[in-house]
């Protein structure tokens, strides 16, 4: 029973969407537009670092929110984005049909791909990641790939007495 993590694809995409109109002119117009447009963005704060001050903002802040930040502009601009629930989440896949039952959790829609996850396989319960799929690198990058088992002091498991 592996543990996946999933990603809404139309909740994403309206981030990828409001962070490339940000990108191309901020406008405080705009960035009121974008907050009213997605329901899955409470507020989006956007700074200038180099003059040190708000570009733009709009919306209310929800502390139990999830908060994004993103760099833009070769690093110029900061630009935070309150979000109602990630578009990230996690599940237990029990069966293969299973998956195919995912729905998100903010929109309800079954548009969810697979993303890759830090999340370590629970079915022998241990704390090892999984090993990364090879088969796609050229053979040259293959050949010269060495994955060991040797696991650091500070990862392996504490023995209870």
């Amino acid at each position: 029973m592996p543990l996946f993590e999933y990603e809404c694809t139309i909740c994403r995409s309206n981030v990828d969407d409001s962070l490339k109109q940000i990108e191309k002119k901020v406008t405080k117009k705009l960035v009121s537009e974008l907050v009213k447009k997605y329901d899955n963005i409470n507020h989006i704060g956007v700074l200038d670092l180099e003059k040190e001050k708000v570009v733009a903002e709009h919306g209310k802040r929800d502390n139990d929110c999830v908060d994004l930040d993103f760099y833009l502009n070769e690093g110029t601009q900061l630009v935070f984005l309150n979000l109602q629930k990630n578009y990230r989440f996690s599940e237990l896949i029990y069966e293969k049909g299973d998956e195919k039952k995912l729905k998100c959790p903010f929109c309800e829609t079954k548009k969810v791909e697979r993303v890759v996850s830090s999340f370590a396989f629970t079915s022998d319960l241990c704390t090892d990641m999984p090993k990364p799929d090879l088969s796609g690198l050229p053979a040259s990058v293959r050949k010269n790939t060495f994955l060991g088992n040797y696991i650091e002091e500070k990862d392996r498991p504490k023995k209870n007495k």
